[in-house]
């Protein structure tokens, strides 16, 4: 499905070009404060539009069912989500429960062909791509579960890199290596074609391009990183991701680490069990020379660098006990999707080598290898 985009500062001015479009006269906003005023003060004429914001940072579809008691007390005909990974995924999940009917159903994937409500997404983030994905990540009775169906990729995205402005400086860091992260998943994973390696290339390259000033305030790379995160998005739409994502998700429940951070920090350990296998050679080399490093050897200690550099916090290696429940976590269907088998020792080793520490001169030489990147 091809969806509809703004893009470029300040475009939120505009959005009513897409409202108009896909024919939505009384939007339901999705977003909580302050982006939703933001939006209506762009827009005055969403201003008597309603606004859900009772959903948690961890959707649920209990939230989702809240929302479709607004929305239809309101007698809206759309949806307008902006902000993080968290207000676009409850956009999908009341649009996938209100087809669906219930929130067994919409938890199995029960779905209509046709699920006609059209939604607008306006990413908060660089990081996460959902407004590019058909996917959202919810919880029902405490398990996450994936709703997953072509219907839920929004019919329209406003790209406004003005929104990134204030957002506090530990998540730009985490969403920009979550984009990262998502390139490089979805370049090497099994389910990798010709046309997912074009959006991989372009978020590889987009973020590792454009960090460095982004994070320093340049509104021009700003833009980029909001276009590097929408190509992850739309990298991950066609191929999913691998184990680094799969192993993330207990490190942020159990350890309080953002998303992009806590993907980051498997990543290059993930990259090191590979490199020396014969059948990884190629694609492995591929990914090089996207960030023309010249040694395969030479990826790992700069995405290290890039933590070190960032000052993003890597744990202190935790007891065997936290060992094992890291590892039994992990969603197996996600390791399918990995270019290289993985059993659940395997796993586990891989977080144990990402908690091992490193020596002062190994850690000066990864950044060594990310500020020679950016010279």
């Amino acid at each position: 499905m091809a969806q509809s985009v703004i893009s470029g500062r300040d475009s939120l001015r505009n959005i009513l070009k897409l409202t108009e479009k896909l024919n939505i006269r009384r939007p339901m906003i999705v977003g909580t404060e302050p982006l939703p005023g933001t939006l209506m003060k762009k827009a005055p004429a969403l201003l008597e539009c309603p606004v859900f914001s009772a959903f948690h940072s961890n959707p649920d579809l209990k939230d989702a069912a809240e929302g479709i008691r607004l929305f239809r007390e309101s007698e809206c005909d759309g949806l307008i989500s902006i902000g993080g990974g968290s207000s676009i995924d409850t956009a999908k999940a009341i649009k996938a429960m209100m087809y669906a009917g219930s929130a067994e159903d919409t938890a199995v994937k029960r779905y209509p062909e046709e699920m006609p409500l059209r939604h607008i997404a306006i990413p908060g983030t660089a990081g996460t791509g959902s407004e590019a994905t058909q996917i959202a990540v919810v919880y029902v009775d405490g398990k996450k579960v994936s709703l997953n169906h072509p219907k839920l990729l929004p019919d329209g995205v406003v790209l406004d890199a003005a929104l990134l402005d204030s957002l506090p400086v530990y998540h730009k860091k985490s969403c920009a290596l979550d984009a990262l992260a998502q390139g490089i998943e979805s370049y090497w994973c099994k389910s990798a074609n010709d046309d997912s390696r074009v959006h991989a290339y372009l978020a590889i390259l987009g973020v590792l391009d454009n960090l460095k000033a982004y994070l320093e305030g340049d509104p021009h790379a700003a833009e980029e990183m909001l276009d590097a995160s929408y190509q992850s998005g739309k990298a991950i739409q066609i191929t999913r991701t691998t184990a680094a994502h799969a192993m993330s998700y207990m490190l942020t429940k159990k350890m309080g680490y953002a998303h992009g951070h806590a993907v980051m920090l498997t990543l290059p350990t993930l990259w090191d069990m590979m490199a020396d296998r014969e059948d990884m050679q190629e694609v492995l080399g591929s990914i090089t020379g996207i960030m023309r490093l010249g040694d395969p050897r030479m990826v790992s200690r700069m995405l290290r660098g890039i933590l070190y550099d960032l000052e993003m916090e890597i744990p202190a290696m935790p007891d065997e006990e936290t060992l094992d429940e890291l590892a039994d976590s992990v969603n197996t269907e996600r390791l399918q999707n990995h270019p290289a088998a993985l059993s659940r020792n395997d796993v586990k080793e891989a977080y144990r080598k990402a908690f091992t520490p490193q020596c002062a001169a190994e850690k000066q030489a990864c950044i060594d290898i990310w500020k020679y990147y950016n010279s």
